[in-house]
């Protein structure tokens, strides 16, 4: 009996979750132009990402999917960010590659070659 409880409550609390994420689709939209997307992060937490494009702005939230309880874990502006060519990047970074492409597009010039010229036509008298 007590585990029909407990898969009562799941089942209520993924309902709930459900219900939640189909209210918060429904509202971005009402916000007009907010991108809004979420996760899961383990069994019992979702991650809902909430970006302004107009303000270059980022929020993350998690939701304990049980309790429906959400929280404010971090907001950011992107403006600055998104300026950055390359941060935390692995090599080849951005700017190498650009580097390279832009030597490949060049025009190569003829190494170890040997240019054969026809000898030219002789004046006769």
């Amino acid at each position: 009996m007590n585990s029909r409880k407990h898969h009562h409550s799941i089942f209520v609390g993924v309902a709930l979750t459900v219900s939640y994420f189909s209210t918060t689709a429904a509202l971005a939209e009402d916000m007009k132009g907010l991108f809004v997307s979420t996760s899961p992060i383990d069994s019992g937490r979702q991650m809902l990402l909430v970006i302004d494009p107009e303000r270059q702005v980022l929020a993350v939230y998690h939701i304990e999917t049980v309790s429906g309880q959400v929280s404010l874990r971090s907001t950011r502006a992107l403006g600055y960010d998104l300026q950055l060519e390359d941060f935390n990047a692995e090599d080849p970074k951005p700017a190498a590659i650009k580097k390279m492409l832009r030597i490949d597009s060049a025009p190569k010039s003829p190494s170890n070659t040997i240019e054969i010229i026809p000898p030219s036509p002789q004046r006769t008298k």
